[in-house]
């Protein structure tokens, strides 16, 4: 993938995926960037996570019913969204899933990657719904 230039910007962005302990979506990002750098706008954080994901530099999380997510972590694994509040975490799978065109029927298409996004309730959410 070829590297576009560096800009101040970007490395903000990349600095804010990077220093998250979560898998923030754009808006989370900005939100961050926009603390300490109010002048930053929010084309220019959804701009520069593009470039990122573009350059190999960050993984895009594709959710159901919600913005998509970044991932500092390249290596392939897996991830679990909670139903309620829409938070991503990793998944550690004890056995890795072996998906090819040999184990599945892809209907004639030729398959090039997978993501696998598990659905759940995260713990906060467990614990707020056990004390209703």
């Amino acid at each position: 993938m070829k590297e576009k230039r560096q800009t101040i910007q970007k490395g903000l962005v990349w600095e804010a995926v990077t220093d998250a302990s979560d898998h923030p979506n754009a808006e989370q990002i900005y939100e961050r960037i926009v603390e300490k750098h109010p002048s930053i706008s929010r084309a220019t954080v959804y701009r520069n996570l593009n470039s990122l994901v573009e350059e190999g530099k960050v993984k895009r999380i594709r959710v159901l019913g919600g913005p998509d997510h970044f991932d500092r972590t390249l290596k392939n694994h897996y991830h679990i969204q909670c139903i309620y509040c829409k938070r991503v975490d990793d998944v550690e799978l004890f056995e890795d899933i072996n998906l090819s065109e040999q184990n599945i029927n892809t209907n004639g298409y030729i398959l090039e990657s997978y993501e696998i996004v598990f659905n759940g309730i995260c713990p906060e959410c467990k614990n707020m719904r056990a004390a209703e």
